[in-house]
Order: C-alpha cells, then sequence, then structure tokens
C-alpha cells in the first residue's frame, strides 16, 4: 500500500491568481522537514478572524488538498505570521526520516528501544521574546459558527503535583482576553488525571503550551503510544535523539511559541468549535486557564491546525495507522501496512494490508478500533475501489454505537477471493 497519489500541484497560472509563491524552508523560518512539501507564502493582507482559515479552506476545495502556507501580514496582528496545515504527511514522513510505507516498521523499532536522555535546560531559549498575552499572537478565529479566537495546535504539557506523569496533549483553548482563556480537558484524558491530582491539593494545575517544536512532539501529543516511560521518553525514541527541555512545565527548548498557566478547577461556557467530523462541538463546560506568560520567536510563523480539513485530520490518520499496526502486529496477525482515509475524516474507514487477509484479522481490527465503520483487509490495497471491484470478499458485520446508542452497523470486509484472469499491462 505504498503507493498514495497525491492532488498534482497548482499549474503557474493558477498560482498566480491564488496569491501564492513558493517558499523554501528557512526563507519563513520553519526546519529543513518542511522542504519534502510544497510550501507556499501568502503576502496578500489578511485578519486572523476568519480569512486565513476560509482561504486555506478555498484552496483545498479548488487543488484537492491544503497547501502548507505562511500567510506573512495579518492585518489585525502587524508583524506575526500564521502557519496552515503545519503537519502534512510529507512533512511528518521527512522528520521521521522515513518514506512512505515503511514508516511504521520506523515507528515500531524506534518505540521498542531505549529512551534516550531527558535534560533540563535552566537557560531555555534566549530567542524568545515576552509578549502581552494572546494580543500578540495572531490566534485564528477559524470558522463563522465558532466562539472565538481558538489556539489549536498548541501542545499542552502538564504534569502532577510531584513533577511526574509528564502529558503532551493537543487540548482546546479558547481566547477570552489577552491573559484568560478557557480549556478543554475531556475527563478521559491523562491530563484531566493530572488535574484530578492538584484539585486534590487545592490548587490550580499549572500548565504549558508550546508550538513551533519538531512535528514529531505532535505525533506523541496525538495519542498516547504504546510504549513505556513519560511523554518526553517517548518522543526522545522517535527522535533518536536527547531532549532538552525548560520551563515548567517543560517544553522543548526549541519551541518558537509557548503560553504558561494555570488551569483553575471552575469552568465556564466554552465554544461551540468546528471540530474534526465537519460538524460543530455545541458549547460546553470547560476550565477556566489562567495565562500568566506568553512568549514567542520574533518572526516565527505560529502554527494553525484547522478541524475538519486535511490540517487536523492527518495527524488522526497518521496516529491511528500506527496503532492498528502495533496492535494488530502484536498479536501474531500477518499485517504489512494499514491506511485510514482522510476522507473519512481519518478515523472511519481502515484499509488493512495483508498477504493472509481474513476474518480473524478483520474482527480484531474491528474489536481494536470500534469507531471504525467500515474495515477493509486485503492483499493489495494500494486502489482500493481495483481490489473491491477484482476481489471476492467475506463480511463481518456487528452493532455501529454512537453516544451509547446503535447507530445501524459497522461492517469487515475481508478480500478472501483472487480475482481471476490476466491483468493488463497498463
Amino acid at each position: 500500500m505504498s503507493v498514495r497519489p497525491s492532488p498534482a500541484g497548482p499549474d503557474p497560472e493558477e498560482l498566480a491568481r491564488s496569491g501564492l509563491r513558493p517558499v523554501v524552508p528557512a526563507e519563513v523560518g520553519l526546519p529543513p522537514c518542511y522542504g519534502a512539501t510544497d510550501l507556499y507564502a501568502c503576502d496578500a493582507p489578511r485578519s486572523s478572524v476568519i480569512e486565513v482559515a476560509r482561504t486555506l479552506a478555498e484552496l483545498e476545495r479548488r487543488w484537492g488538498t491544503r497547501p502548507t502556507t505562511v500567510f506573512t501580514d495579518i492585518t489585525d496582528r502587524p508583524g506575526s505570521r500564521v502557519l496552515g496545515h503545519p503537519y502534512p504527511r510529507a512533512v511528518l514522513l521527512a522528520a521521521l526520516g522515513a518514506d512512505e510505507g515503511g514508516h511504521l516498521t520506523e515507528l515500531a523499532s524506534r518505540l521498542s528501544g531505549p529512551p534516550h536522555r531527558v535534560t533540563v535546560d535552566p537557560g531555555g531559549d534566549t530567542t524568545r521574546r515576552e509578549l502581552d498575552g494572546f494580543d500578540d499572537l495572531p490566534v485564528l478565529h477559524h470558522r463563522p459558527g465558532d466562539g472565538g479566537r481558538y489556539v489549536t495546535a498548541g501542545i499542552g504539557v502538564t504534569t502532577r503535583p510531584d513533577g511526574s506523569a509528564v502529558n503532551l496533549g493537543f487540548y482546546c483553548v479558547q481566547v477570552v482576553s489577552a491573559h484568560r482563556a478557557r480549556i478543554f480537558l475531556d475527563r478521559r484524558t491523562d491530563a484531566h488525571r493530572n488535574l484530578d491530582a492538584w484539585e486534590a491539593t487545592g490548587r490550580p494545575m499549572p500548565i504549558s503550551v508550546f508550538l513551533g517544536a519538531d512535528p514529531l512532539y505532535a505525533v506523541v501529543a496525538a495519542t498516547r503510544l504504546p510504549a513505556t516511560g513519560d511523554d518526553y521518553q517517548i518522543a526522545s525514541r522517535l527522535l533518536r535523539a536527547d531532549v532538552r527541555v525548560g520551563g515548567s512545565p517543560p517544553v522543548p527548548v526549541e519551541a518558537t511559541h509557548v503560553i504558561t498557566g494555570l488551569v483553575h478547577h471552575r469552568v465556564e461556557p466554552e465554544g461551540p468549535f468546528g471540530e474534526f467530523k465537519g460538524y460543530y462541538v455545541e458549547e460546553r463546560r470547560g476550565n477556566v486557564l489562567e495565562v500568566t506568560g506568553v512568549t514567542a520567536r520574533p518572526g516565527a510563523p505560529f502554527p494553525s491546525i484547522v478541524a475538519g480539513a486535511e490540517s487536523g485530520l492527518t495527524l488522526m490518520g497518521f496516529q491511528n495507522e500506527y496503532l492498528m499496526y502495533a496492535h494488530l502486529r502484536a498479536r501474531g496477525l500477518p499485517v504489512t501496512d494499514v491506511r485510514y482515509s482522510l476522507a473519512a475524516r481519518g478515523e472511519f474507514l481502515a484499509l488493512i494490508e495483508s498477504e493472509h487477509p481474513g476474518l480473524e484479522l478483520v474482527r480484531e481490527a474491528m474489536r481494536f478500533d470500534v469507531r471504525a465503520k467500515l474495515v477493509v483487509c486485503g492483499p493489495a490495497l494500494h486502489d482500493v475501489g481495483q481490489a473491491l471491484a477484482t476481489h471476492g470478499f467475506v463480511t463481518h458485520r456487528e452493532p455501529y454505537y454512537r453516544k451509547g446508542r446503535v447507530e445501524g452497523e459497522r461492517v469487515g470486509l475481508a478480500l478472501v477471493i483472487p480475482p481471476t484472469g490476466r491483468p493488463v499491462e497498463y
């Protein structure tokens, strides 16, 4: 399944009409791994309220893919830059140093090894400068129906009161004012468990939110990877290097933007917010976040993920692929590749490649991922339509539950009957 066709890039005339120009990573303050994707700058004036996100959405509709773009003229935040679609698949693979088709094996190999050192640098990054809270950050208001500006690509760092259980995670932060926000910590997350530990002490929970570090931190933050140690030890395995952190809670010293604060136990209304499934999460209760500091490296682009589009789904699919691959391999099942379709929101259609497909593999995959509505297992799935057209298959069906209620069925297909006849050459 290593062949994954992507839409062709724009022709020069279309690029000119779009107001984008190709750039190299160093030109816009990004690390070399961004050289693995087509990278653009938009120098036309755009407001951080709706206009940046809408521009990216319109480009995605026209091009068939969302371009990784640095917006250099944010009209309501002069002097700042915004990085749209910060984690395309090609950049994640380049950061990992792996090719498509071999990355799952590479991830498994690294995560099974010993961690590197996590060292504390008391000085931290001296290139970041103090800002006046959120007022100096180009935090986007993404969609008209959103409840306000949201930090979407920030990686939250929390610990227990004794400094243990370091957790990295993506948590929605809704900006209220320069030094106040609301953060949603799902009760099922490690961050919420850390919050419970702080509540037992009667004190608010310190939190750091960082952006602009190595993209592999985003892979760790997107899910609980099957490896031992805290999240920085897991990150060190993926990076194959020592991790240097500073601050409290600690953040990677290379982070370009850092927000620190205190998560209080009282809650306030948060939302609505356009989520990854393409629908709004309506107003809910989020914890009050008191912001104690904001720092940024001058000129560094501020990353932003738009949920419900390729920008917000790439990490979802990437982490789901590895979790499924690792689970099935741990069960001794013969799987060579896993792909989650972005068209199905990176979650609901799982494609599992195996030279020995069967219902046992399908059932185990569906048992592991109860969110997937359709699981397809076969020997050659780089062209799913062709595989379904030429193979015979057997099926496994079971109820599909959504929010505790049965909502139809979920289906697994094992392509166990190979095609007959002689295929054409081209």
